[in-house]
């Protein structure tokens, strides 16, 4: 036996550690596997749940937005049925209550059926028998009525107008001169209907003869002697049903007074039977004639109506499929390390097979490879190298790597080789960005190449290896690119250039022109009409006057288009004024006030600069008043130095911003008014930033420099 040999106990062990061993790691790619899905599963599931919450925030908003519009759509419906009420006063004080044919011809020309008003009927309720400025608590007697219901008091007195809620409306009305609110309940066949009351006056007598030179001061409502109330029916279902129409997933509860009375309930809607589940609510209080309406919106906040249950599900989704790749990564990773593990020694003959191997793989390279030495002498040359500087590989290896370079180059090449060797470090890598280097062919033709440098150490020595790329047909192509653009660019400045003309020559045509022929047109209407008053009966007189009033709102109308075209303030007073005229237009159009802070001090612009910065904001407020549904915007145009900055913030719902300060709204696939104000930017050499964020508004500052904006003559 030879004291060398191990006995067979300790084969026997060393054998199972290895086969324990190799189970061990055959087990770790599947537990790597499993490992990596359940990570990012669970962060996809954590994303999930923030863009879902987030979505439901939002939703809510936007809700609570719609409830406070609902609540001025329903005051502006009072205040309409209001107005129709106190023009029925109107026809009283002047023929009186006593032609009940009269009144009943003046409802039915009003066309309470058709009209988009609430009212259902209209009626005086004169003071009772003998009675000289009752009581507000006194309702009186129905001495005219008239519309689509029947006359109230012909109930017993008790189901109408003796209620606590109509004894203070009446009161209100009295002590203010405006109309009072009552919410009257239902009755017994009745529904619940409101009821507006107005006093009606006792018309005031003017002496002929007034001792005292100053007139005697007028009375109060309270203090002015009343004959009666002017009286409107509404029926709640008229009131708040056209104004549910436009929103058909909102539902409804209108209550008034205290003790409250259900006035409307909306029924309720489709989502909210198929998908109950949470919903959004808003309760709001609206004052109005001395009562107080309790509006009661709500609408179905299911994640599935919403959007965020599909969102959330979606990004799940995407996590599984993501959670899987990288399961299957991790799996391949950790089994490739196992194999290496468990891979057994190589054998004498392996270098020579690794090395035949990596020829193999430098032969088939798409990419130009070359290797050198430390004296920069060819050791390989493929085939895609030979293609590129068009010779062979026999005539390539031994000579110097200078000979491919151009001489200007050489020097420099050699001093970088000699650093990456010395630090290992280079700035020549594919694919990043770098300077462009160049080659020489072997017919002595310079070309634009891409390279990469890597080095390894062997028994002889160092070897450089160079992969490089022919990009002659890459830079042709960016620099046709670059040509290509710079001439839509100036097309595009020379468009709007023309455009701007074009405006001018119509606005110029439409005020000197047009507007001139409208006056002289007018003139002659107006000395027709003075000709012949007295001449014509009333029905021609009333024509011609229409006709007068039909060419001043011409007039109006051309002059509101030519200002839209070209501000003729723009070209006489300058940009300041014009951009105040603007900003004004503007807040009386669309209702969104403007803040203005203008700090241009003497600076003086060009006209093509004025322009430009003018319809730069024209353009902005227009997309304000389009996307962004907001209520306030702040206008800053400064000059501070050297630069010129113009910044315009409104308080909207922002929008979705993707890298490169490029927005993209979400209900917009392309935003042809950004596109326009960057061009007009860059006429100027300016630039551009947009903030912008879901929610948070939308900013948009544009700098120049107060050189590019200004004339030559200006400038000096």
């Amino acid at each position: 036996m030879s004291t060398g040999a191990n006995p067979p106990g300790n084969a026997a062990r060393g054998t199972a550690r290895r086969r324990l061993l190799r189970l061990s790691r055959i087990g770790q790619p599947a537990m790597a596997a499993t490992l990596a899905f359940v990570i990012a599963f669970a962060l996809a599931g954590v994303v999930a749940a923030f863009v879902a919450l987030q979505w439901q925030t939002a939703a809510e908003q936007r809700f609570a937005r719609r409830a406070a519009a609902l609540r001025e759509t329903v005051e502006q419906a009072l205040i309409a049925d209001e107005a129709l009420l106190r023009g029925a006063r109107g026809w009283l004080a002047q023929a009186g209550a006593a032609d009940p044919e009269g009144w009943q011809h003046y409802v039915s020309g009003i066309d309470l059926e058709n009209s988009r008003a609430a009212v259902v009927g209209l009626g005086y309720f004169a003071l009772p028998s003998g009675v000289q400025n009752a009581t507000p608590a006194q309702p009186g007697t129905a001495t005219l009525w008239a519309g689509l219901t029947a006359m109230p008091n012909t109930a017993p007195r008790s189901a109408f107008g003796q209620s606590a809620a109509s004894e203070a409306a009446r009161r209100y009305a009295v002590q203010t001169g405006n109309a009072g609110l009552a919410a009257e309940p239902a009755a017994d066949n009745a529904p619940p209907q409101l009821m507006l009351y107005l006093p009606a006056y006792v018309p005031q007598t003017v002496p002929q003869a007034v001792p005292s030179a100053a007139a005697a001061p007028a009375a109060s409502p309270a203090q002015r002697p009343f004959s009666g109330f002017a009286v409107a029916s509404l029926d709640p279902q008229r009131l708040f049903e056209p104004i549910l129409a436009a929103q058909p997933d909102l539902a409804l509860d209108v209550h008034a007074g205290q003790p409250a009375v259900e006035l409307y309930r909306s029924a309720p809607t489709e989502a909210a039977e198929v998908t109950p589940g949470t919903r959004f609510e808003h309760i709001d209080n609206l004052a109005f004639g001395g009562a107080t309406l309790t509006l009661d919106a709500s609408t179905d906040g299911s994640p599935l109506l919403t959007g965020a249950a599909t969102c959330a599900a979606a990004i799940l989704l995407a996590g599984a499929v993501i959670a899987s790749l990288c399961a299957v990564l991790a799996y391949r990773l950790a089994r490739a390390q196992a194999a290496c593990a468990l891979a057994p020694e190589p054998a004498e003959g392996g270098a020579d097979l690794n090395e035949a191997r990596m020829m193999g793989i430098i032969r088939s390279s798409m990419e130009a490879i070359i290797t050198v030495d430390e004296t920069q002498r060819i050791v390989i040359f493929n085939p895609a190298a030979e293609f590129v500087f068009g010779l062979s590989a026999m005539e390539a290896i031994g000579s110097p790597l200078s000979r491919f370079i151009p001489a200007r180059f050489r020097a420099a090449h050699e001093r970088h080789v000699e650093q990456f060797g010395a630090t290992g470090v280079t700035e020549r890598q594919m694919g990043h960005q770098q300077r462009v280097l160049f080659g020489l062919r072997a017919n002595g033709e310079e070309f634009p190449i891409e390279a990469s440098i890597s080095q390894i150490r062997d028994t002889s020595g160092k070897l450089y290896t160079v992969m490089l790329r022919d990009i002659t047909e890459r830079l042709r192509a960016e620099n046709s690119l670059k040509r290509s653009r710079e001439e839509l660019r100036e097309l595009s400045a020379n468009l709007q250039n023309v455009r701007e003309a074009e405006k001018t020559r119509i606005a110029r045509e439409l005020h000197d022109d047009l507007g001139q022929q409208l006056t002289a047109l007018k003139i002659d209407v107006s000395a027709l009409e003075n000709r012949l008053r007295g001449a014509i009966d009333s029905d021609s007189a009333e024509r011609l006057a229409g006709m007068r009033k039909l060419i001043d709102s011409t007039v109006k109308a051309v002059r509101r288009i030519a200002a839209d075209l070209r501000p003729v303030m723009l070209d006489d007073l300058g940009l300041v004024p014009a951009i105040e005229w603007l900003a004004n237009d503007f807040t009386n159009r669309y209702g969104i006030a403007v803040q203005r802070h203008i700090h241009t001090g003497n600076a003086a612009f060009s006209s093509p600069a004025a322009t430009a910065l003018f319809r730069i904001v024209q353009e902005a407020l227009t997309n304000v008043a389009r996307h962004a549904e907001a209520s306030v915007v702040v206008l800053t145009l400064e000059v501070d130095g050297q630069h010129c900055t113009l910044r315009i913030v409104d308080n909207g719902h922002g929008a979705l911003a993707n890298p490169g300060n490029s927005p993209e709204r979400t209900r917009h696939d392309k935003s042809f008014g950004l596109l326009g104000i960057r061009e007009r930017v860059h006429m100027f050499n300016g630039t551009v930033e947009i903030d912008t964020a879901p929610g948070e508004g939308f900013a948009i500052a544009i700098t120049f420099e107060l050189d590019a904006l200004q004339s030559e003559e200006t400038a000096s």
